[in-house]
């Protein structure tokens, strides 16, 4: 006598349907936040961002760049300051070498604030007057740097720099991000 198994086959269609679906919902919530930290990391500390962030450290840490204004501003009521290459001795090699490697590297904005930057933060998120969104959100990605530098750093450099790109007729502009330990 033949048995009548058409049950059993729903039955297990349905299971190895059911587990099929779990491994792909596990898949897919394993890659998805994977994929959204590789774009980040696109445009946050990548190669080029962080050769820019090293000479712009390498200018503050020179001995003939006047620290002086920044540091005020850094231990005083807004705990950042601005970096320019005006600090530097007027019509010295210095300047104008910083000035080059300003427009080469295609700097935006360096900002200079204390190694630990917990202060920094709540400051740009409370009051994110003069920095772009996406500065914001790079500012908000970094961590903390609770321990100390073992550089005996005290100082970190933020920069962004505008790239382009694209044709002559399509050119696309983008931010990128890198910040740098400094030591003076």
């Amino acid at each position: 006598m033949k048995k009548n198994n058409k049950g059993f086959v729903l039955v297990e269609t349905l299971v190895v349907t059911v587990f099929v679906m779990a491994i792909f919902s596990v898949i897919y919530l394993n890659f998805y936040p994977l994929a959204g930290e590789y774009e980040r990391r696109e445009f946050y500390d990548d190669v080029d961002s962080k050769y820019g962030a090293y000479w712009m450290k390498r200018f503050i840490q020179s001995s003939n760049y006047n620290f002086q204004p920044l540091l005020d501003d850094i231990n005083g009521s807004q705990g950042y300051a601005f970096f320019t290459c005006d600090l530097f001795p007027e019509d010295s090699e210095d300047r104008q070498f910083c000035n080059e490697m300003w427009e080469r590297l295609e700097v935006e904005t360096v900002v200079v604030t204390k190694y630990k930057i917990d202060s920094f933060k709540q400051k740009v998120e409370d009051n994110p007057v003069g920095f772009s969104d996406d500065f914001v959100a790079y500012v908000e990605y970094l961590p903390e740097f609770i321990v100390a530098s073992l550089n005996e750093a005290k100082y970190r450099v933020l920069v962004e720099f505008q790239r382009t790109a694209g044709s002559n007729e399509d050119v696309d502009v983008y931010y990128t991000y890198s910040n740098m330990e400094v030591r003076k």
